[in-house]
């Protein structure tokens, strides 16, 4: 039997829900018709079967890898330009959270009173920043996937400086798994938090209108 990495089983129910018609107000907040979607979750998809190549003796990359990239490209490219610098600098504000939390936190499991998975620690700050400064849900997905990307590049420079040359791949191991991952959490995190404050504000609005209408009367 195989076992689907759970990344293509969290793209095909993504795509799933798209076909169905769900999440079309995420879609249309990212500025995304359907069927762009779907295009760009198969791509997303089939990213995770194309193979290594090597690009020296020592570090190899993912082709896979450069499948999500140009996605966040092509959405970056697409976005007006001061949401364009937004989603550069939240970016870069994950990418320097997931930094600090692998020089900070233990290397081990077991060793703190519960264990923390710093690896989708991108889709988190990158879904709230993004919120709470633009509320884009496209912002969110650059962001969060591109701090994986940028991290994933930092690792390797820092091997390459070494006396030693470890073999490493750029989007290779759990990476490739935590650039979808990322993505979608962050637009899950944007979006649910959006709805939370519009279900908020709409019935505060709705108290308020009954209010006044009972002093009208």
């Amino acid at each position: 039997m195989i076992k689907l990495p759970f990344s293509i089983i969290l793209l095909a129910a993504t795509a799933f829900l798209v076909l169905i018609g769900a999440g079309q107000r995420v879609l249309d907040r990212m500025r995304l018709t359907d069927g762009t979607a779907i295009l760009l979750l198969g791509l997303l998809i089939v990213a995770h079967f194309l193979p290594v190549i090597a690009v020296t003796s020592y570090i190899g990359i993912h082709l896979g890898a450069l499948i999500p990239l140009g996605v966040i490209t092509y959405l970056l490219i697409t976005c007006e330009k001061h949401e364009q610098i937004r989603a550069l600098i939240i970016s870069l504000v994950a990418a320097a959270a997931l930094w600090l939390s692998d020089q900070l936190l233990p290397t081990l499991p077991g060793q703190l009173p519960f264990d923390i998975d710093p690896l989708y620690l991108p889709g988190v700050i990158a879904g709230l920043i993004a919120y709470f400064t633009t509320k884009s849900r496209r912002t969110a997905f650059i962001s969060a996937v591109a701090a994986v990307f940028l991290n994933d590049l930092a690792a390797i420079l820092a091997v390459s400086l070494k006396t030693y040359h470890a073999r490493t791949v750029i989007g290779g191991g759990g990476i490739f798994n935590a650039l979808m991952i990322n993505g979608i959490l962050a637009v899950l995190i944007a979006e649910g938090i959006g709805e939370i404050a519009e279900r908020i504000y709409r019935g505060k609005a709705t108290v308020s209108g009954h209010e006044d209408g009972d002093n009208n009367g």
